[in-house]
């Protein structure tokens, strides 16, 4: 299944080459977009989880939930337009729909999940779609993750899970376990 990514992006190339500008070598994309990739889904983690630890010293997981709930999205937003990429959070088992994987990055995310699992080395993937260059990098949990993302009644306590409830009434991104793929960042690079 992994193995079919890079052929995918291969026959994409050729694909675009004969409808758009040609692109100079796979070799310079691979490298050109995997590099912004990298530095943008860091940066953007790095933000995210910089505010969350903010709002877990400042009031506690309740405060950290809400601050998911309304911060998010804006700050994501505003890194999107920073860089000139979209930058979304997506998964498999959603907290918010709007973060629901395609079926593309079910795929993606079930690639990442194998090689996880297998203890391989994980490196970041790209899919040319339409005028876009698709990044994605998984999102694998940490201690600190399973705090919301873990098994309620146990790593997710009785009062958190009551706040997720109250907040995101379809909840389905519990019951993971630390090194698993809780999600992919998958950012688009338009190509003019």
């Amino acid at each position: 299944m992994k193995n079919l990514v890079p052929l995918i992006l291969l026959v994409a190339i050729v694909i675009s080459c004969n409808s758009k500008k040609t692109l100079q070598s796979y070799s310079q994309l691979d490298t050109t977009y995997i590099s912004r990739g990298n530095v943008i889904a860091k940066l953007s983690f790095e933000t995210l989880s910089g505010e969350l630890q903010k709002a877990l010293q400042n009031g506690g997981i309740d405060s950290a939930l809400r601050y998911c709930n309304l911060r998010a999205y804006p700050i994501t937003d505003s890194l999107s337009l920073v860089h000139q990429a979209s930058i979304k959070r997506v998964s498999t088992k959603v907290r918010n729909p709007r973060n629901k994987a395609d079926e593309l990055a079910t795929f993606m995310a079930k690639g990442f999940g194998i090689d996880v699992s297998e203890g391989k080395a994980i490196t970041p993937k790209l899919v040319l779609k339409d005028d876009s260059v698709l990044f994605f990098k998984p999102i694998i949990t940490q201690p600190l993750c399973l705090t919301c993302h873990g098994t309620p009644g146990k790593e997710v306590s009785f009062s958190t899970d009551s706040t997720i409830q109250k907040l995101y009434a379809r909840d389905k991104a519990v019951g993971y376990k630390n090194n698993e793929v809780r999600g992919l960042w998958r950012i688009a690079f338009k190509i003019n």
